[in-house]
């Protein structure tokens, strides 16, 4: 199955988004959601832009052309200090171009924040510049900007696949979901407080796809919600 962009009529079983976080976190990360990609199991991937080293290189590249391929989208995972933040804005841009560097000058379809329950002060003022940019903004009940975002978010590794499964079921019709995985294997290089749960996050993106399939869900990307 490949995600076609622009074939997104509303579809009354629902619309499904199947994201990734946490690409250019590690090596072994990467290879991961590679493979899923490969797999036709993710229609989106979040990239850290800040965590890239040139060892990573081959696997940039790698991303950029499954994207293309697979019509999956690819999104910025905003990074912000945990400290007092004087411009936001700022902040983005240099992502944002450092972003357009490593992946051949194409933009992100949309914008994500790397541990977002920390900064939910400056959610409006990510929107805003999510609107400036004409991208998607990943859905945060917090927000208040209108913008494109899907309309509802769900974060996998904090929850069992039981919650998952229902959180699917319960779908109303014509609505888009977002489901945040963060997979991986364990990487003793790297500190997460999700390492050893990323195995775990590979099992639940299979179930999900599984019954979003058999539920006959359309898989969409952020791609569609601004084409």
């Amino acid at each position: 199955m490949e995600f076609k962009a622009n074939e997104l009529a509303i579809h009354k079983t629902g619309n499904v988004i199947l994201t990734s976080d946490d690409f250019g976190l590690s090596k072994i990360y990467n290879h991961e959601i590679l493979v899923a990609i490969q797999s036709n199991l993710l229609s989106s991937v979040s990239v850290m832009v800040d965590r890239y080293m040139v060892s990573q290189r081959t696997q940039f590249d790698q991303l950029l052309d499954l994207s293309k391929e697979r019509n999956v989208s690819l999104g910025l995972h905003l990074e912000l200090p945990e400290k007092k933040i004087d411009n936001v804005t700022a902040l983005c841009e240099a992502q944002w171009t450092k972003f357009e560097s490593l992946l051949n000058g194409i933009k992100p379809h949309y914008i994500d924040i790397h541990k977002h329950h920390l900064f939910v002060a400056h959610f409006d003022e990510i929107a805003q510049y999510c609107l400036k940019k004409n991208v998607a903004f990943r859905r945060y009940p917090q927000t208040t900007v209108s913008c494109f975002s899907p309309d509802d978010m769900f974060m996998v590794y904090s929850s069992t696949s039981e919650t998952m499964i229902s959180k699917l079921l319960e779908m109303k019709e014509g609505s888009s979901l977002e489901l945040v995985f963060h997979l991986g294997a364990y990487d003793d290089s790297v500190k997460s407080s999700l390492n050893r749960e990323r195995v775990e996050d590979g099992i639940k993106l299979d179930t999900a796809f599984q019954l979003v399939t058999s539920q006959k869900k359309m898989i969409i990307s952020y791609k569609d919600l601004i084409s």
